[in-house]
């Protein structure tokens, strides 16, 4: 098989481009960040569902790396003292927040 004649061979690491660098660096400062168009309210993009799922799941992942610290610093029996507190302190928020959400009767349609 032949190559074509517009194939370029350059070496490993190089890029090829049909602009000179001077006409590529000068297009470059001529486009603007930010595009013009009109996005609307439909477009394809992350959800808000999607935007809160990441968000925890940051949260739950500097949090878990954040326990091998901790463990490191207070023992495994002060960790796991400190790892139990968090647990119950947790639990009782939820508790505190279903309850007002009963009292409140936010659980129905």
């Amino acid at each position: 098989m032949q190559a074509s004649q517009d194939t370029f061979k350059a070496e490993p690491g190089w890029y090829v481009s049909a602009q000179q660098p001077e006409e590529a660096a000068a297009a470059e400062e001529r486009s603007p960040l930010l595009s013009n168009e009109v996005h609307s309210q439909g477009s394809p993009g992350a959800s808000f569902g999607f935007s809160v799922f990441n968000v925890m799941n940051a949260i739950m992942g500097s949090g878990i790396l954040g326990l091998a610290y901790v463990m490191a610093n207070t023992g495994v029996l002060g960790f796991s003292f400190l790892l139990l507190l968090v647990a119950f302190l947790a639990s009782y928020s939820v508790h505190l927040l279903l309850s007002m959400c009963i009292q409140t009767a936010c659980l129905g349609p």
